[in-house]
């Protein structure tokens, strides 16, 4: 039974399928890019820099043949789609990107989470302020402080202003 389901999976998977799901194979593209340009990060036999993202695209290289594996016929015509709002955001993206070199990753953060957050409809100011500071501050301490991942610090590191952790490593965990 678990083998008739299978040659039936893999007999769906053809042209056809690959073009009804072309999100999914650009998704596979993009991951496979990541995983070459992650693994030629330095390492030095060890847990590197390249660990998290040849991880993530691992996941989205699964999930991509999953969705293509899985996905049926859409009634969705391409003159449907809006191309505005994924456009916004990766116009927002791109400009974080291009910022950061010049503000670091805190303060890049911060600015790009208000505006992303409010452009997918949080208009709770309390809630934006805390996601806001409080996201990158803990993305910062988890990259930065425990996995030692040096992130862009911009033309004022203001990173070096934040207080220094106390980590506590357990005797015989070594």
């Amino acid at each position: 039974m678990i083998k008739q389901k299978v040659a039936d999976t893999i007999d769906q998977l053809g042209p056809s399928s690959l073009r009804s799901n072309p999100l999914a194979v650009v998704f596979i593209l993009l991951a496979v890019v990541v995983i070459f340009s992650a693994s030629q990060f330095p390492d030095d036999g060890q847990v590197g820099p390249g660990f998290f993202p040849i991880l993530v695209a691992l996941g989205i290289v699964v999930f991509s043949f999953a969705d293509i594996l899985t996905s049926t016929e859409t009634d969705l015509e391409i003159s449907e789609f809006s191309f505005r709002p994924p456009a916004i955001v990766l116009g927002l993206l791109v400009a974080y990107l291009l910022v950061m070199p010049f503000t670091g990753f805190l303060v890049g953060t911060m600015l790009y989470m208000p505006a992303i957050l409010y452009y997918s409809g949080i208009r709770s100011k309390p809630l934006m302020a805390g996601l806001s500071i409080g996201l990158p501050i803990l993305l910062f301490y988890i990259f930065a402080r425990v996995f030692l991942i040096r992130l862009p610090e911009g033309i004022v590191p203001i990173s070096r202003l934040l207080p220094q952790l106390p980590l506590v490593v357990i005797p015989g965990w070594l």
